[in-house]
Order: structure tokens, then C-alpha cells, then sequence
């Protein structure tokens, strides 16, 4: 990707324009805003689609941006509609939750049939646990085949998990997990069109709904929060400069394989 490409793709876009899609978690909201406080700078673009400025990566960004005030933000603009970019999902696992400890009326099912349930709205989450080499499986059922419905509902499961020994893995990990012996809830992943829709209406899902896969995502920006209090023109211009610099002294590398980030 060429210098003028990659400037091209990050722009400084007013903060109160930006429409997150997912509510925050509120831990990792405060951890983040000391961070960034700390440090003065916004350190990774947040990513947005290029037509509805819809947040698809970074919402406790945006949301600390919007906290301290802060006019504008840096963000990558993408074409959320290629195919190159696909989204997926996290699924909440657990190596201590029974299925008695949820507050909410499990019925049994086939693992397969489970998965088509939640394809077509009627399940909000299927329990799944590895038992004797095969799946265990029970649904929780959606009441309405809504989608506004299946959020609501997963929005008040997910707090009926809040104190409990939780965490998110992706979707493609989780056979790894319920062979370690965690149980998993499994729920549907979000179409592109569901996600802008919902975001459009200003119909946040819950946190760690979407797990998008962007090719090309822009990382380690370092920008100085005080050029976001400047005016948009001039804190493009203060990016652009400080992008020339950078790019022309080689310091870019693009990772072709699956990196670990440590914060």
C-alpha cells in the first residue's frame, strides 16, 4: 500500500458523527481512558464504514473521545460491504456456570438443529458442553422471531452472567475451549446489513456482539489527542505531515501472518 493510499484511508472525522453499533463494557471503558489519558494519544484508529460513519471497531475509543470532549477522531474508512471484510461473533465460555446458574428456562436440542434455532431468531443463546465425546446442548428460547427481540434478550442474559467466571473467545476458537472443558454459549452472528440497520436507528447491541476481520487494519497510530482539539483541516493536515514522515523513513510493516498484541 502506497504512503498517499494509506493518508487516503485515514481521515479526521467529527466525534459526535461517529454511530457506535455495540454498548461498552464498563471496566474496560475506564481501564482505557486512563490509558489514553496517560499516554496523550489515541494510539489505534478507530474503523469505520466509510457511507454511515458507523463504528465497527473501537466503541470504548469513541466513547472516551466523546467523555474528555475531544471535537474529532482519527479514523480508518472502509467499504463495509467487501467481501473482503466478514464478521463474526464471541461467544461468552465458562468453566463454572452450570446450566441451573442461568435464570432463564433451557429446553434440549440437537446440536445442529440448536444452530439453525439461532440462524432463524428463535433461540437467543444455545448452553453447550462437551459430555462423554459428544455435545450437550440446550436452547434458550427467543419468545418473538424479532430481531429487536433476540437483543433485548441477550442483553438480559448477558447481565445474568455479570459477577460470574466469564469470558469472550471467537467463534472459530470455541471447540478448543468446550474440549478444555468449558461450556459455551453459542449465539448468532449478525449480518453486515442487520449491524448498520440497528446502529442507523441508534439501537446499540451488547457488548462483544460482532467480531469483525478487516484486512489491512491500520494499528499504532500514536496520534496526539491535542491535534484532535484543533479543527478538523488543521488536524488532518498535522496527521498527514506526521504519516509523510513516518511512512517515507520506513517505518510500516505489514504483518502477513496472525500477530499477538500485547497491551
Amino acid at each position: 500500500m502506497l504512503v498517499e493510499e494509506i493518508i487516503e484511508k485515514l481521515q479526521i472525522v467529527p466525534t459526535d458523527k461517529l454511530r457506535p453499533h455495540e454498548e461498552i463494557i464498563p471496566y474496560n471503558f475506564q481501564k482505557l481512558r486512563e490509558a489514553m489519558l496517560n499516554m496523550g494519544r489515541l494510539v489505534d484508529p478507530i474503523i469505520i464504514d466509510t457511507k454511515t460513519f458507523v463504528v465497527l471497531d473501537g466503541n470504548h475509543r469513541r466513547k472516551v473521545l466523546e467523555s474528555i470532549k475531544c471535537p474529532n477522531a482519527a479514523c480508518q474508512l472502509v467499504d463495509y460491504f467487501s467481501p473482503e471484510i466478514t464478521v463474526g461473533s464471541w461467544f461468552p465460555v465458562s468453566k463454572t456456570i452450570r446450566i441451573e446458574d442461568v435464570p432463564f428456562k433451557p429446553e434440549p436440542v440437537d446440536f445442529e438443529e440448536g444452530l439453525k434455532a439461532l440462524q432463524n431468531l428463535e433461540a437467543t443463546f444455545m448452553y453447550v458442553r462437551s459430555a462423554n465425546g459428544s455435545k450437550e446442548c440446550f436452547i434458550y428460547d427467543s419468545a418473538e422471531r424479532k430481531l429487536a427481540n433476540v437483543i433485548a434478550n441477550q442483553r438480559a442474559f448477558i447481565s445474568a452472567l455479570e459477577g460470574k467466571e466469564v469470558q469472550y473467545v471467537p467463534d472459530d476458537k470455541v471447540d478448543e475451549y468446550l474440549a478444555k472443558g468449558y461450556c459455551a454459549f453459542y449465539r448468532r452472528a449478525y449480518t453486515k446489513q442487520e449491524i448498520i440497520s440497528e446502529a442507523m436507528a441508534g439501537r446499540v447491541m451488547p457488548p462483544k456482539s460482532t467480531r469483525h476481520m478487516i484486512p489491512n487494519r491500520i494499528i499504532r497510530l500514536n496520534l496526539h489527542l491535542g491535534w484532535l482539539a484543533e479543527s478538523q483541516e488543521v488536524a488532518k493536515q498535522m496527521m498527514d505531515d506526521m504519516l509523510r514522515r513516518r511512512l517515507n523513513e520506513g517505518s510500516i510493516r505489514r504483518y502477513t501472518e496472525t500477530v499477538i498484541v500485547l497491551y
